[in-house]
């Protein structure tokens, strides 16, 4: 077996750990329409030589787009990069950047350390040896005789064989490698772990550039002209969600799944204009009926310019279906995350706007007919959202979801009159 092999190859061989990855189809589809309006910077960048990477985020990234969507990746946990699959099972790997040096030559410490540790923690019970899959990646390519060797050994009689030759040539040599306590760790394991990581070991070294990995994945579907772009977009998207995480003091543990729907809501925001449809059905009478009797903030800032109770009741309905609109885009992954943020703000904006006319052309009458022109005007904004249009409620609902949280208001002294309501 070749350790520079393509490794899904060598993943289908493994069953037991890999399935087949055809949610990969589904996901990048959109990426055969146009990328015009592709960004030409990607937003969540680190210091490094991989589009502006480093190595560690390019492999979670790979891992994320080839595993299984039922799969989770998770970064500088159980190792640099760990696939948990639903099974149980587990896919290990260290990423080994060797730009300067040979990290697979015979007595490499990049090399011995890495068995060593993987041997203490299988030795340890840290990591199931019948549940882990032990995976190098060292790019660019490199080569070395034991590294073939411990990829190629596939049982119990050449890993004893394997463990003679590493004695052999340990004792051949004239003074001790550097690596030589890594090598001792290894040749001191119980036969039982030592055949544990041994048989389950493989060593990948394809890519001169590790962004090749994710590009032929990628470049079925995706436009050369944009490709490194696609890519880039992709890592920063994993390694923006491992970071989330990790600030949430929660394991860096990126579920596959989660991370395909904020790529394809990412992609929808850049390539496919068009319409944003809602399917959450106006809400029932009763439903609208028993929140406005609860007299939510917005509804008691509709009071505050006496809107009529027909109005309040179309103000409540949209409230609502609005509501709902959002978590149904958000769960189809239909709005990329931030989004909603830049679609409130937007309304901020058009607010601020009116009410400074308002104040001006309206100086003379009342604040409350001041605020509920402010009110009607702001009801008649159309806004779209990543470009496409929204449906009619939308907007409305919107105004009056910030108007209960007070970022809004449509007396000019709704804040003193409400005090800490909302």
């Amino acid at each position: 077996m070749n350790p520079l092999e393509d490794p899904l190859a060598s993943l289908d061989r493994q069953p037991k750990l890999v399935t087949t990855n055809q949610h990969l189809v589904a996901t990048f589809h959109l990426l055969l329409l146009c990328l015009h309006k592709m960004t030409d910077s990607v937003k969540h960048s680190a210091p490094g030589p991989y589009l502006g990477f480093a190595l560690q985020p390019v492999r979670l990234c790979y891992h994320l787009l080839s595993c299984p969507e039922t799969a989770s990746v998770s970064i500088e946990h159980l190792d640099d990069i760990a696939v948990h699959y639903e099974n149980g099972t587990t896919l290990l790997e260290q990423a080994k950047s060797a730009l300067s040096h040979n990290a697979l030559s015979d007595w490499s410490k990049d090399f011995w350390k890495t068995v060593a540790n993987w041997i203490i923690d299988t030795q340890n019970g840290t990591l199931d040896g019948s549940k882990t899959q032990y995976q190098l990646y060292v790019t660019p390519v490199k080569l070395g005789k034991l590294s073939v060797r411990f990829h190629d050994t596939k049982d119990a009689t050449s890993v004893a064989s394997l463990t003679t030759d590493v004695k052999k040539k340990l004792k051949l040599k004239k003074s001790p490698p550097d690596c030589v306590d890594y090598v001792n760790i290894f040749l001191n394991a119980s036969e039982e772990v030592r055949c544990a990581v041994v048989i389950n070991m493989r060593i990948v070294s394809i890519h001169e550039d590790p962004i090749d990995a994710l590009r032929e994945l990628l470049k079925p579907t995706t436009p050369a002209n944009v490709l490194d772009q696609i890519c880039a977009s992709a890592i920063g998207i994993a390694q923006e969600q491992a970071n989330r995480l990790l600030r949430q003091k929660k394991q860096g543990m990126v579920s596959a799944a989660d991370f395909l729907k904020q790529f394809h809501a990412f992609v929808q925001k850049n390539n496919l204009p068009g319409l944003l449809t809602s399917f959450t059905a106006d809400p029932a009478p009763a439903e609208v009926h028993y929140l406005l009797n609860l007299r939510p903030c917005f509804v008691k800032q509709l009071d505050l310019v006496s809107i009529p109770a027909d109005q309040q009741m179309r103000a409540v309905s949209d409230y609502l279906r609005t509501r709902a609109t959002k978590t149904e885009w958000a769960t189809r992954g239909a709005v990329y995350e931030g989004s909603f943020d830049e679609w409130d703000q937007g309304l901020i904006r058009h607010h601020a706007a009116i009410r400074s006319e308002v104040a001006d052309v309206h100086s003379e009458k009342s604040e409350i007919i001041q605020g509920r022109i402010t009110y009607s005007q702001c009801a008649r904004i159309h806004q779209s959202l990543e470009g496409r249009e929204v449906p009619v409620h939308f907007c409305h609902g919107s105004f009056n979801v910030l108007s209960d949280q007070k970022l809004i208001g449509w007396h000019p002294q709704y804040r003193d009159l409400l005090g800490d309501e909302g």
